[in-house]
């Protein structure tokens, strides 16, 4: 399990920490909604730009679209960025934010195999990208009785690394969490065998793996989601958890699951999938990631 204990970092770390957490303590004042459209409308304006993000979305676009026009790249760097400051806040405030949208519509060709999977003790590995907001997945599912937990990397600084690992417990709604390192990989690895409901996301950047071609690009892909559902025989299943149009609402598709092979070719198959969903709707993914940061050697 992802440790919480006392952090320890530099004066400065624990003063940014302080900062963020005043910040966010005066939003309480703020109506939910209201404070939810103030954070993504910083974020997609000047806080956007101070933090780089908006530079590094851009860069992103002009790779994967460059033929596509500048007003349409501007109209998706907009959506991705408020997309981001809405999911931070929302992930600050999770009891308000399940509170909101009380009915996620969940849907989906494999969400039934899933609920069977759930019923029968079967283990679930699920796979996705960075879409939407990852806890509209997780607060749609606990509806259902499903706990879903995964990995997290830690965060640079260590005093809201302890706050956010805090968080992704969502009120005891959410399953066991684990540090992305050697041990955190082995528990998680022991708990999906015990019929849990796990989750990886496949899109960060990674400097091994195997190479795949992701939106025209070459980049590594870690096969480990692939191979803990081959070790433990889960169901893998891809999930997509989208914000609709009007910033605050969701829709969560479990997709078809694929079918048991090897681990390379599972980890193909579910990169193609995500890479089908973020052309079909590139405004849900966090372009702000950079994902082609490692870029292995043609053959």
């Amino acid at each position: 399990m992802a440790k919480t204990g006392k952090p320890r970092g530099k004066l400065r770390q624990k003063l940014e920490y302080l900062a963020i957490m005043a910040f966010f303590g005066a939003m309480w004042l703020v109506p939910y909604r209201l404070r939810n459209r103030y954070v993504g409308a910083c974020l997609r304006g000047f806080l956007g730009r101070r933090l780089g993000y908006r530079k590094r979305v851009m860069d992103n676009l002009d790779l994967i679209y460059p033929d596509i026009p500048q007003i349409r790249k501007l109209q998706i760097a907009n959506q991705v960025l408020d997309n981001a400051g809405r999911t931070f806040t929302e992930n600050m405030f999770p009891e308000q934010f399940q509170a909101q949208d009380p009915d996620i519509k969940l849907h989906g060709a494999g969400l039934e195999a899933v609920l069977q999977a759930h019923k029968e003790g079967h283990p679930i590995m699920f796979y996705s990208g960075h879409f939407g907001n990852h806890e509209a997945f997780r607060a749609a599912l606990f509806k259902h009785g499903l706990k879903v937990g995964g990995m997290v990397r830690r965060m640079a600084n260590p005093y809201f690394d302890v706050q956010y690992k805090r968080m992704l417990d969502i009120n005891g709604r959410g399953g066991p969490v684990f540090e992305a390192d050697k041990q955190g990989t082995l528990a998680m690895l022991k708990s999906l065998k015990t019929g849990t409901a796990l989750v990886l996301l496949l899109d960060l950047a990674v400097g091994h793996g195997i190479a795949v071609n992701f939106m025209g690009h070459r980049v590594y892909c870690s096969v480990t989601a692939a191979s803990f559902a081959l070790k433990t025989k889960a169901l893998f299943v891809p999930y997509f958890s989208m914000r609709n149009r009007d910033g605050e609402s969701f829709s969560v598709e479990i997709g078809t699951p694929i079918e048991h092979s090897d681990a390379e070719t599972m980890t193909r198959e579910a990169t193609k999938s995500l890479e089908e969903r973020v052309h079909a709707d590139p405004g849900n993914w966090f372009w702000i990631h950079r994902r082609w940061k490692y870029c292995p050697p043609t053959d």
